[in-house]
């Protein structure tokens, strides 16, 4: 994954440096909804402090399986969501990425993320990350989703990458 090859920290890092308090036994799995293109990976896990960016990829449209953390009726739902995203050609010049219905399509996978959150209860934390093609994608960029459905948005990547300290 990109983030992770760029040295960007993981959340729990981001965490671990936000409360210095928090010990490392208390490390709580990440679950990522993030659509990309190929065969419409949307679910990536960061399984250890050790990961970074957003982790692997876990669950794409291949096929459910159940090892998956969700049932397969919502994998379905996830699949038919990333198909969508993955149809569109954001870098065509036919198609300007301001036209597609960004509000839509954010909506349905908050909405997605929510019942994955459901399914999974405490056993994993579970972020929205939203797509770089999405022209506002830097305003409320990554969001985590609650046990009771709420949300709270969390630092971006990059902001995170930036204050990092580099080594003189």
């Amino acid at each position: 994954m990109r983030l992770k090859e760029a040295g960007v920290p993981t959340d729990c890092e981001a965490a671990l440096q936000a409360k210095s308090n928090v010990e490392i036994d208390e490390f709580v799995p990440i679950l990522t909804v993030f659509p990309d293109y190929g065969p419409a990976p949307f679910l990536w896990i960061v399984r250890s402090l050790s990961e970074g960016g957003v982790g692997s990829n876990l669950c794409d449209g291949f096929g459910w399986d159940e090892s998956f953390p969700l049932s397969e009726g919502l994998w379905r739902k996830f699949v038919d969501w990333c198909d969508e995203y993955e149809r569109e050609e954001f870098y065509c010049d036919e198609l300007a990425a301001a036209c597609w219905d960004w509000t839509v399509f954010h909506t349905r996978g908050l909405q997605l993320s929510r019942w994955l959150k459901e399914e999974v209860g405490d056993t994993y934390r579970v972020v929205y990350y939203k797509p770089c093609e999405d022209p506002n994608h830097q305003v409320d960029e990554r969001t985590e989703i609650l046990v009771n459905g709420g949300v709270k948005s969390l630092q971006a990547f990059r902001n995170s990458f930036a204050t990092r300290q580099v080594a003189p």
